[in-house]
């Protein structure tokens, strides 16, 4: 009972920092400005009390890891626009869209970074390591290898030119390996020791499996988003699943940058991007 209490407390930890201060945008502006700017401030503070507190203290590294999510959704969030607008990109090409990824995912993980690592967190507790490379290396590049052949199959069927595929290729690159590295950093990097500490290492994968996936509820690059948010839960486990036996964060990456080849077709129907 003690751990499934826990288990609730971390999934709506999770779903705070990721949901409501992340990735929804159904909140009006300014409330959303409040609450991204008021998150790291409780987080802190409970930080603070987890390293004071004696009975707190098993909490603190989860509470340090949600601490440098919402840090890094913070920075985001203020600079991102300005730094966009001072490029002069936008969203409706295929460059905008790698461009906004890339400054979004720079934005998001240094930050994130910088705080877990004054909080304390090695580049090991972030599975920031060579890890057991023959594993991650031979399922991560399969895996990619096959989401590219998926990739190519349903371009072919939209009817892509290949001079076109070809000019787009770096942007593509670009955008599915910057989302890839910052969400795997940012959900399972940070969450995945602290929260397995306190639940146990697969009730830890399967808990942010399912904000990771619960948060994409929103998209609107996939025709049929029950179908599509099945699929997303059980990649999300194997993602966390591979990173957790192959102590590294890069199998997943590859992993991760592959099945975002599928988001990127629905992406380019959705905004008919040039």
């Amino acid at each position: 009972m003690r751990k499934l209490i826990t288990f609730l407390v971390l999934f709506v930890g999770g779903m705070l920092v990721f949901f409501v201060g992340g990735y929804w945008t159904a909140i009006p502006t300014g409330a959303r400005s409040l609450i991204k700017s008021v998150l790291p401030v409780v987080l802190l503070v409970l930080t603070l009390l987890c390293n004071r507190v004696e009975r707190w203290r098993h909490f603190r590294d989860a509470a340090l890891a949600l601490l440098a999510a919402s840090c890094g959704f913070l920075v985001s969030w203020w600079l991102s626009a300005p730094l966009l607008s001072a490029l002069g990109m936008t969203t409706n090409t295929v460059a905008g869209l790698a461009t906004h990824k890339l400054v979004d995912a720079v934005l998001i993980v240094v930050p994130a970074l910088l705080v877990a690592w004054l909080g304390g967190f090695s580049g090991r507790d972030m599975y920031l390591r060579r890890g057991k490379l023959r594993v991650w290396l031979i399922v991560g590049l399969a895996t990619f290898a096959v989401f590219t052949v998926l990739f190519l199959l349903q371009v072919a069927e939209q009817g892509i030119a290949t001079a076109r595929l070809l000019a787009w290729t770096p942007w593509i690159l670009i955008f599915i390996f910057a989302n890839a590295f910052m969400e795997e950093l940012h959900f399972r990097g940070l969450l995945l020791r602290p929260f397995a500490k306190l639940i146990g290492r697969h009730p830890a994968n399967i808990c942010i499996a399912l904000f990771f996936t619960l948060i994409h509820a929103p998209v609107q690059y996939t025709p049929d988003i029950l179908q599509f948010l099945a699929v997303l839960f059980v990649l999300a486990l194997a993602w966390g699943f591979l990173i957790q036996k192959t102590e590294s964060l890069w199998g997943s990456v590859w992993f991760h940058a592959g099945a975002d080849l599928m988001i990127m077709v629905g992406i380019l129907r959705t905004h008919g991007a040039a």
